[in-house]
């Protein structure tokens, strides 16, 4: 699948980690846009169109568990991809996580090959997948 181009937000409030992951995206030529926290997100959603949203999870104003939730109960946001990124390695985020509405949860520090593996699969529908795996 092709990557570039694709509209994503980064939402992280550390300014390091955003820049971090933000390098760590460039590569896959990606269009990255930038928020410190749920609430600053949700606003950068209601303005502009994403394709994913990469989000954090512990942070102030409102966490990714929070925006997640909020993501997943707009209609016109309610399919977008999430990918959580956190140093919280711990079957209690991810799980939490994951009911939440993340399609993927990955650990800090976030290797370029894994984030494309993680978009490869949560962007291209079941069904096509299946077919290509088939026929290979």
């Amino acid at each position: 699948m092709k990557l570039n181009n694709l509209k994503v937000l980064v939402v992280d409030d550390y300014q390091k980690m955003r820049q971090g992951l933000c390098a760590t995206l460039k590569p896959l030529d990606l269009n990255i846009s930038e928020a410190s926290n749920g609430v600053e997100a949700l606003k950068a959603l209601r303005q502009d169109k994403f394709d994913v949203v990469f989000t954090d999870l512990v942070m102030p104003e409102m966490d990714g568990f929070e925006l997640c939730e909020e993501i997943r109960k707009t209609p016109e946001w309610a399919d977008m991809p999430i990918v959580v990124i956190s140093t919280h390695y711990d079957s209690r985020y991810i799980v939490k996580a994951l009911r939440q509405g993340a399609d993927d949860y990955i650990p800090k520090p976030v290797e370029p090959e894994t984030v494309k593996r993680v978009l490869d699969r949560i962007l291209t529908p079941t069904i096509l997948r299946e077919n290509h795996e088939q026929n290979n």
